[in-house]
This record gives C-alpha cells, sequence and structure tokens, in this order.
C-alpha cells in the first residue's frame, strides 16, 4: 500500500513538472511571481499612473505567439509626456468621450522590465487575476514581464503569491 502511495506521488510530480503550459510570467531577482497560462491572441493590461500628470494609464498588450506587443494606450488625460503619432508612437489618437486611445502602437518585445514605485502603483490584469505589484514584491524592485513555457508544479509553487 505505501509502496502504491509513493509511486502514484512519484507520477504525478513528474507529469507536473513535464507538464508546461506558455505562461504570463512576473519573476523578480529569479523568484517568480505568478504564472498566469495565456494563448496566442490574449490581451493584458499593464495600468500605472503618469509620472507627469498623474493620471491613469493603461496600456494593452497581446501574446501573439511569439512575442509581447503593446497595441494600445488608454488615458483620460492628454498632456506632457503622453506619446502621440507626431512622436512616431502609434498611428491614431482617438478621444473616445471620457478617455484617449492611442492606437496602432505595435512595439513588439520579448518582455519588459517595470520598477515597482508608490507613484506608478503598477497594476496587471489578464482575465479573472488582477495583481497590483507593490502587493506581492518591496517598493523599488525590479520585475520582468514575459511569456514563457512553465511546469504546472512550478504554477502550484507561485499561489502563495497570487492565485494561479
Amino acid at each position: 500500500m505505501i509502496a502504491s502511495v509513493v509511486i502514484l506521488v512519484v507520477i504525478l510530480a513528474t507529469a507536473g513538472y513535464f507538464w508546461r503550459d506558455e505562461c504570463l510570467v512576473a519573476e523578480c531577482r529569479g523568484r517568480m511571481l505568478f504564472a498566469w497560462p495565456i494563448r496566442a491572441g490574449d490581451f493584458f493590461e499593464v495600468t500605472y499612473t503618469h509620472s507627469l500628470n498623474l493620471s491613469p494609464v493603461t496600456d494593452v498588450i497581446e501574446w501573439n505567439g511569439d512575442d509581447l506587443t503593446v497595441t494600445k494606450s488608454i488615458f483620460k488625460t492628454f498632456g506632457a509626456g503622453i506619446p502621440t503619432p507626431v512622436d512616431a508612437v502609434g498611428s491614431e489618437l482617438l478621444f473616445m468621450g471620457d478617455h484617449y486611445e492611442l492606437i496602432g502602437i505595435n512595439k513588439h518585445m520579448p518582455g519588459f522590465s517595470i520598477m515597482t514605485q508608490q507613484t506608478p502603483n503598477q497594476k496587471i490584469t489578464f482575465n479573472k487575476h488582477e495583481v497590483y505589484l507593490l502587493d506581492i514584491i518591496e517598493l523599488g524592485a525590479p520585475v520582468y514581464i514575459t511569456v514563457k513555457r512553465v511546469p504546472f508544479i512550478m504554477r502550484a509553487a507561485a499561489i502563495t503569491f497570487v492565485w494561479v
């Protein structure tokens, strides 16, 4: 009986290691903060407070299966430090009644870094997941956001920080 349980545990642990999903991952200093399964065509958002006009900005980012692509930026207040198509950022600036959308950004990247700060108070939102980075890592920490294949067992270990 005990041998059967041990064999089952070994099989489950091995399967948990080799069962890998593509995940939206946040890491800091070699520690995984979260890993959320993602598929090509999925979008997530990074929201922060703009450092000059102190209003919220949301960047919409798509995982296209090869890299991350910033598709648009949404903001309430237009002003200094907000990029426009004139700055060669995006293809069109739209006023949507209560906010602006800078669309057609199409900036491709394998991943990006965020330095946690109190004033921007960065938030990552994806599907039913939402996390303020300062809730899971200390002020001034470098957080790297990317997509990679993560073993199920490692995703399960990240539950202590953020619900997966």
